[in-house]
């Protein structure tokens, strides 16, 4: 795109951080929809938006019509995302046991799509100019996202409970839409757990926009569908195994251990020079991005409550979002004023190492959402209740208790 439009490296940054920050913002609303829509409505239509948004990418005359479109396609992508990890959570679809694993296979197939997607489109450049591989490309995703949708309606047709719930949460639902939506915010450990994402976005996608374009010019080295490649193999290899990982492991103590390789690889980046380094940096950061693609929705469940997942997950990309906007755009402020990475990446790293602190607190805060219903207000729906709070065994803290239950 740069050498098709001239524009510089902080403007074509912005447009690779708008489709994320849409991507991130949207997957709080669609997280909050997804059971008043259906998972397999949501990804039919989230779907449908991807191939327009890029068919109209094909045909932008100008970078100024790509922001929009790739507004669009971000969107899109997190209909698509929110409803194929957030269904896992459902209730009789996977085991609990089995449920790391489950959004460990289903998270990496992003992963696996970003390789094929870049050695793909490196033989494709050969050949096509960029919009006409852009083309070819939709016609690929249409075809695949079509045989997707019918196996997700495939497995879910004879899932009468997904709707059962549905229905019943929509029914406890007192308080107005838009109060439900921001209500998680009032808690404390939530709003703890969001700004340490939100200091994570802002270093997220700063090697994903400006890996290639460093390398090239600071380091001389032309391996831009390696770099990427790299990044994408060892995220998808990174989601399967920190899946695996946590059916052992607490989810948040691997959430910490991201955040620390992370924020520091981003420090050592200016130290990497030669191809040999940029390689295992591309990994070990791929590893990170992959397994917090997984372990997020993985910690809110933890912390949490499965049943409220959807909701939350979405709300907590809120930050990322917001994080993943202003991080590229200012590495590539920054290199288009002094013509050097270095400080911009020192201080990406800094601010994502500053989340691991903050993420301390949010786990041992101690949690205080609570359901938009109270148990006590209607007791004939004791029934009905009990399904939609997580269950517990109240004789742990109050042992006169059981007895009355």
């Amino acid at each position: 795109l740069k050498a098709d439009t001239g524009d510089a490296a902080s403007t074509l940054a912005l447009m690779g951080s708008i489709r994320d920050f849409v991507f991130q913002l949207s997957t709080a609303p669609a997280g909050f929809l997804v059971h008043r829509v259906g998972f397999v409505r949501m990804a039919a239509i989230g779907t449908a938006l991807l191939l327009f948004g890029m068919l109209a990418d094909s045909y932008a005359p100008s970078s100024h019509f790509l922001f929009m479109n790739c507004g669009l396609v971000g969107g899109a992508m997190a209909m698509i995302f929110t409803a194929s990890v957030t269904v896992l959570y459902g209730p009789g679809h996977i085991s609990r046991s089995f449920l790391p694993v489950a959004v460990g296979l289903a998270s990496s197939g992003g992963g696996l799509g970003t390789v094929v997607v870049n050695l793909g489109l490196d033989l494709l450049l050969e050949s096509f100019s960029w919009r006409g591989a852009l083309r070819i490309c939709c016609g690929a995703f249409g075809l695949l996202l079509l045989v997707s949708v019918v196996a997700l309606w495939y497995g879910l047709r004879h899932h009468k409970q997904t709707k059962e719930v549905t229905s019943e949460s929509r029914e406890l639902r007192s308080c107005s839409d838009v109060r439900e939506f921001l209500q998680p915010f009032g808690d404390l450990q939530f709003l703890l757990l969001n700004a340490a994402l939100f200091l994570y976005g802002i270093g997220f996608m700063v090697p994903y926009t400006h890996l290639v374009y460093y390398s090239e010019t600071e380091r001389g080295l032309e391996m831009s569908g390696e770099l990427t490649s790299l990044l994408g193999i060892s995220g998808a290899a990174a989601r399967l195994c920190f899946g695996l990982f946590s059916t052992c492991v607490k989810p948040s103590r691997l959430m910490l251990l991201v955040l620390l390789a992370q924020g520091t690889s981003l420090i050592c980046l200016p130290f990497c020079d030669d191809a040999a380094e940029l390689w295992v940096f591309s990994a070990i950061y791929g590893c990170c991005s992959g397994g917090r693609v997984v372990l997020l929705s993985l910690v809110v469940n933890e912390l949490f409550d499965s049943q409220r997942v959807a909701h939350l997950y979405g709300l907590a990309s809120i930050p990322i979002a917001v994080g993943t906007l202003l991080g590229p755009t200012f590495v590539g402020r920054v290199y288009d004023l002094s013509g050097h990475y270095d400080g911009a990446f020192f201080a990406a790293g800094g601010i994502v190492l500053v989340a691991v602190p903050v993420f301390c607190l949010a786990i041992f805060c101690r949690r205080s959402i609570e359901k938009p219903s109270s148990v006590t207000e209607v007791p004939a729906k004791a029934d009905h209740l009990e399904q939609i709070v997580p269950p517990c065994d109240p004789s742990d803290e109050f042992p006169d208790v059981k007895s009355q239950l």
